[in-house]
């Protein structure tokens, strides 16, 4: 982090050569090239930020071509992007990472914490966290192949309550095995994303462990994110729905520290702040993300695909947001959908909500 900014993270992250400790998390279906470039396009040039992929099947990687295979595309030049890997196999992981760590990866994060049926029949996902000797020894399988750091992403708990000697004990046998660091989105298996987050619980982790500990989980805005490091002194904070809405979170995050920088083009601006400002610049934000899209995503059908996806995710948080959405499900091809945006931008306000309820 540039010596501009007074305020100083003193995290654990420093030891990995994070001065930044705020990423925005792995989601499936948004985090995908595209979406990675608009969130580096609102960065401070003096900074750089985590950026996670999707998850990511081991089973499929090694027979897919990482120039075609949208999911696995790569911003020229890209730097500081975690893959995350979705397996339990050395046989595909092995291959798996071989091949991504062609791309020049931060590091790779394993998904223990996804709740959805098809990964759970392959005992994938929050499944792993129910035997700490399985799960640990994924851990040690991706650090045999890999030589930059490997994370871990799970759950506060694997049921429908928190258990927390049992997480305890979970998450020293990962770090026993050599991870890097861990994130804990602070909600349990049963409560998907849902409700509250339990950001106590990760506060609790980290005092026991020796590693970094990020926190994920209804951080909604730069004040949350930056209120888990100073009030809960967990070493990092990693959104994940939120910046669909805001795209810039980072640059406010790195404004309320004290950091003057500006992201590339921006120059003589402050972040957008107001739920005015804030409506203003989602629509900028949108056509942005289409004309990104549309440099790397032949097929018009996946761009108009992907764009809803982004579109139903984070326009929740906007007074007309469900009527945006709607538009977008109206549009017939990219053109239709940038020219239906900038109408919509052009005719009406669109504040932005501070929090909505996370459902």
């Amino acid at each position: 982090m540039s010596e501009n900014i007074p305020y100083e993270l003193n995290t654990r992250f420093k030891k990995l050569g994070i001065d930044f400790p705020f990423m925005i998390a792995p989601m499936v279906g948004l985090s995908h090239v595209a979406f990675r470039e608009l969130i580096k396009s609102y960065i401070p040039k003096n900074l750089n930020a985590l950026r996670f992929t999707e998850m990511l099947s081991t089973r499929r990687i090694p027979n897919e071509k990482l120039e075609t295979t949208n999911e696995l595309k790569i911003a020229h030049n890209e730097t500081y992007f975690i893959p995350q890997l979705l397996g339990n196999e050395e046989k595909f992981i092995a291959p798996s990472i071989e091949k991504l760590i062609d791309k020049n990866p931060w590091g790779f994060d394993i998904n223990m914490g996804c709740p959805v049926s098809h990964t759970l029949k392959h005992n994938w996902g929050v499944r792993l966290m129910g035997s700490k000797d399985y799960a640990s020894q994924i851990v040690r399988i991706v650090k045999k192949y890999s030589k930059i750091p490997v994370s871990v992403k799970l759950r506060g708990g694997i049921g429908e309550g928190e258990d927390f000697e049992y997480l305890y004990s979970f998450v020293s046998s990962l770090e026993d095995a050599g991870a890097d660091f861990l994130t804990i989105h602070a909600r349990t298996r049963a409560q998907k994303h849902s409700g509250d987050a339990n950001w106590q619980l990760v506060a609790d982790v980290r005092n026991k462990l020796k590693i970094p500990i990020i926190a994920n989980g209804n951080i909604q805005t730069a004040q949350d994110a930056i209120e888990l490091l100073r009030i809960y002194g967990v070493d990092g904070a990693m959104i994940a729905r939120a910046a669909t809405a805001r795209p810039w979170i980072l640059w406010q995050i790195s404004e309320l520290l004290g950091n003057e920088e500006t992201p590339l083009g921006y120059e003589g601006f402050k972040a957008p702040c107001t739920p005015e400002e804030e409506g203003a610049e989602y629509i900028k934000a949108c056509l942005k993300l289409i004309s990104i899209m549309s440099d790397y995503f032949q097929n018009e059908e996946y761009i108009l695909e992907k764009f809803r996806f982004f579109a139903a995710t984070g326009a929740r948080w906007f007074q007309f947001g469900h009527h945006f959405w709607r538009l977008t499900m109206k549009a017939k091809s990219v053109h239709q959908l940038r020219e239906s945006i900038i109408d919509f931008g052009n005719s009406c306000e669109n504040p932005m909500s501070t929090k909505i309820k996370m459902i």
